[in-house]
């Protein structure tokens, strides 16, 4: 008689959670391990930032499972616990002067927060956003903060200045490239969300670098471009790098992005060969970006979850592969929704890319239907005319259009294609043009 596998998994994220749960639902008796490090875990991160705005009432609601749920389904899940170590050879996982065998194991131990040398950036009153705990401490401070500074434009710090300032604090964001959201936005599409955010009250520093930040004991000031600004709480939010120390340490093959290894299955590699019985998926793990070709990271919780579920399929026998992504993101600051598929004209530049551009500006409801909002969209092209990415900013229906656009990327559509797409409309959720349409007809010239 065989005995019932045991599957491992390390980490309970967006990635390692959705593996032990597809894993049980279609197997009863294989045995489920989850080790954290976290005392919190299945909850929404993305959520964080809209409690301490007060759009959502309490850390409660992002906590969607507890260990009971999972123990219910035979899923043993230790939490606060480190694994020191893996050896496949032995294939043994250690943790707490304990050693534990799998079968299978996989490797969803996230990212962390990347910590730019600033001397004082270990003063009192300097946070990062890395879990539930982070967001108490935070939460905790904002009780006496006056003047907060955020270190990064990105989405999660443009959300949480926003969260700030709706707690009527004066707000401060520091940004070393020359314009907010870098990564998913170009600049003249940043633009328009620093003048959104301007006008809110905040006040935001482009082509800036914070320098050092300064306190005895405390932070008081922070330097950013030979000038020192008086701030009481310093929130570092300058991007995620992949957790991959024991990744390292096992001799699993981690790339020049700095994630591990797979192959398309999502098995890791190492002496050069896929181990058959060792899965990564989530954050940790590089990808391949849909335009480029070239291996990436993705810190998006939704590329998680497919991983997780790929893996889930492999361990089931099904023979599931992940490809590429295009990496659709929607980041919502204040009334403002902000949405981005694949390259920005900066990425595909750097990837030896010409790109071609098309701009639209419209409205999201028909011109005479009340509260229409304004609606900019940017759609780049490749030479080819192939889209490579698509950007979109309105205060409504940013989300759909986005989606749609990662769907025909997917499918390499060309402007043309676009240009000539049907869609629907009604007075009060469209215009009879789509933006989107008014933008790739800008590329080829029909406008």
């Amino acid at each position: 008689m065989n005995m019932p596998k045991h599957l491992l998994i390390i980490g309970a994220g967006a990635a390692g959670l959705p593996v032990a749960s597809h894993v049980r639902r279609k197997d009863k008796d294989i045995e489920i391990t989850v080790i954290t490090d976290r005392e919190y875990f299945a909850y929404s991160p993305c959520g964080i930032p809209f409690v301490l705005s007060g759009n959502i009432p309490s850390f409660d609601s992002l906590i969607l499972r507890n260990e009971n749920y999972y123990k219910e389904m035979g899923i043993n899940v230790i939490t606060k616990t480190k694994v020191k170590k893996i050896e496949i050879d032995d294939n043994s996982v250690s943790y707490d002067n304990k050693k534990i065998k799998y079968d299978i194991l996989v490797i969803a131990t996230g990212a962390k927060p990347i910590a730019p040398p600033i001397p004082g950036i270990n003063l009192k009153g300097v946070y990062f956003l890395n879990s539930l705990e982070d967001a108490f401490n935070i939460r905790d401070a904002l009780s006496s903060a006056k003047n907060p500074t955020i270190i990064g434009a990105g989405a999660i710090g443009l959300e949480m200045a926003h969260a700030f300032l709706k707690k009527g604090l004066k707000v401060r964001v520091i940004e070393m490239k020359d314009h907010v959201l870098p990564n998913i936005l170009d600049k003249d599409m940043g633009d328009i969300v620093y003048e959104y955010l301007s006008s809110l009250n905040m006040e935001i520093h482009t082509s800036t670098t914070a320098s050092a930040i300064i306190g005895k004991e405390k932070v008081t000031h922070l330097k950013a471009n030979g000038n020192e600004y008086e701030t009481d709480l310093v929130l570092v939010s300058v991007g995620v790098k992949p957790n991959v120390d024991l990744a390292i340490d096992a001799g699993i093959e981690i790339g020049s992005t700095g994630g591990i290894v797979t192959d398309a299955s999502l098995r890791v590699k190492r002496k050069g060969k896929s181990v058959n019985n060792v899965y990564a998926c989530g954050n940790c793990v590089e990808v391949t970006d849909i335009i480029t070709h070239k291996s990436t990271i993705s810190a998006l919780g939704s590329t998680a979850i497919r991983q997780g579920i790929v893996v889930a399929d492999n361990i089931m026998g099904k023979n599931s592969v992940f490809g590429s992504i295009s990496s659709p993101s929607i980041a919502v600051v204040g009334e403002l929704e902000i949405g981005s598929v694949g390259v920005t004209k900066e990425k595909a530049i750097e990837y030896g890319i010409v790109p071609l551009e098309g701009k639209a500006k419209g409205l999201t409801r028909a011109r005479y239907y009340p509260r229409g909002e304004d609606i900019y969209v940017k759609i780049l092209s490749d030479s080819d005319y192939r889209v490579i990415g698509t950007q979109v900013i309105s205060k409504e229906g940013v989300k759909g259009r986005i989606d749609a656009m990662s769907l025909l990327i997917g499918r390499k559509t060309t402007v043309h294609q676009v240009a000539i797409s049907e869609t629907s409309y009604a007075p009060p959720i469209s215009s009879v043009l789509d933006p989107l349409i008014m933008a790739a007809r800008k590329i080829i010239g029909a406008d």
